[in-house]
């Protein structure tokens, strides 16, 4: 039976309105369900994923000069295949400055990703031209729909007295 039809049933039954827009609300959220889910996504043919960088870090105090303390990090970008049975391609990894300024395609050639494969990127802690606001937008797409990858950028600082480790997860921004 379907939707409609089981609320005019419970109406004509004499069920309150208000138990009627209950079922109804129950209905939606249940057939939705799969939607709502936290961590279960549509599967697609392809998306651009922004991650972003954080190859410095400011801290502590501004200075007389105007300046902060800067942190130099090196950072590990995991592109990883979910989908079980399925390659994904990776087509593109460009990677941008705090101004949004292209400095490079980190992937000269695009990369196929197998199944639970995954691909990996390395910004150098030596490397300071993306600055605190530095992004990848990466670009992967597959010849049918797959789970979508787990894309994370794992920042890291392993010296004598201090650590510094932490990981930016991304986000689409678009799909084919």
């Amino acid at each position: 039976m379907s939707l409609p039809r089981i609320l005019l049933a419970a109406l004509r039954r004499g069920s309150s309105r208000v138990n009627c827009a209950l079922a109804l609300t129950l209905a939606i959220v249940a057939g939705n369900a799969p939607v709502l889910a936290e961590g279960i996504e549509t599967p697609t043919k392809g998306q651009t994923v922004y991650v972003p960088i954080y190859s410095e870090v400011r801290h502590g105090n501004v200075a007389a000069t105007g300046r902060t303390d800067v942190t130099l990090l090196s950072v590990l970008v995991s592109v990883r295949n979910t989908d079980p049975l399925n390659s994904i391609r990776v087509v593109s990894a460009n990677y941008y400055n705090t101004e949004g300024v292209l400095l490079r395609n980190s992937l000269p050639a695009p990369r196929v990703v197998p199944p639970f494969g995954t691909l990996e990127l390395f910004v150098e802690q030596r490397e300071n031209l993306g600055g605190s606001g530095a992004n990848y937008a990466i670009k992967w797409d597959a010849t049918v729909p797959v789970s979508q990858p787990t894309i994370e950028a794992l920042h890291s600082r392993f010296q004598a007295g201090y650590s510094v480790a932490f990981i930016s997860r991304g986000r689409a921004i678009s799909e084919p």
